[in-house]
């Protein structure tokens, strides 16, 4: 089987995002794009998650074309490859309906606050909302790919929330963290006064962040 390894991991990380809440039935689809091929493993449409086979998930190319696998992908996959495309460094991407990240998303405002150092951490500023486009569309993909440009996560409008880094398991940390982010930033907002970050602050926290957290590689 093409990439059986890779196929089975993308099964690991649905599972892992159904089982901790950041969506309901089978919500969201999650992909990864292996390096040495190019081709891009993606959940199918509609499948349950816990009932996963790695022959369920669908190989494609970076333009959506079914390589391998005889389910039908989610229909969010140019969603997946249309960020593939723009993006070299990105090699997995989850698209989460999480309800904090998604009621932000239901606002009408230009995208959601940056009250948390998390968040600041992740995206360097507030998180940007691509604009409502029916889910599956050409549409949604472009304005998406759009949105998200070089950071590492943005909203989609009355959708959901999109996480895109250098591997599918960082995606993951990215959507735990962007969800965190919206939920302390819906009661911080209910509380009061907030104290919101600047984005020229925020940049600077994750730069920061990105040069001196963690142990030296």
């Amino acid at each position: 089987m093409l990439l059986e390894e890779e196929r089975a991991h993308v099964i690991e990380i649905a599972q892992t995002i159904s089982r901790i809440g950041l969506v309901p039935l089978t919500f969201g689809n999650y992909s990864l794009r292996d390096p040495q091929t190019g081709y891009v493993c993606v959940t199918p449409s509609g499948m349950p998650y816990a009932t996963l086979h790695p022959s369920d998930i669908v190989v494609v190319d970076v333009d959506s074309n079914v390589v391998d696998g005889e389910r039908r992908p989610s229909i969010e996959t140019p969603l997946h490859t249309g960020i593939y495309r723009r993006r070299p460094d990105v090699f997995g991407i989850v698209h989460t309906h999480s309800t904090f990240c998604t009621a932000w998303a239901c606002r009408d405002i230009d995208g959601m606050p940056c009250v948390t150092s998390g968040s600041a951490d992740l995206v360097g500023g507030k998180v940007t909302l691509a604009p409502f486009r029916l889910p599956g569309s050409q549409e949604l993909a472009d304005v998406t790919a759009e949105a998200i440009g070089q950071d590492k996560a943005c909203l989609m409008g009355n959708h959901g929330a999109i996480c895109a880094d250098s591997s599918i398991d960082a995606a993951l940390k990215d959507a735990i963290i962007l969800e965190e982010g919206a939920k302390v930033a819906y009661y911080a907002f209910q509380m009061g006064d907030v104290n919101v970050i600047t984005d020229q602050l925020a940049r600077f926290m994750q730069d920061d962040t990105a040069q001196n957290y963690g142990q030296v590689k």
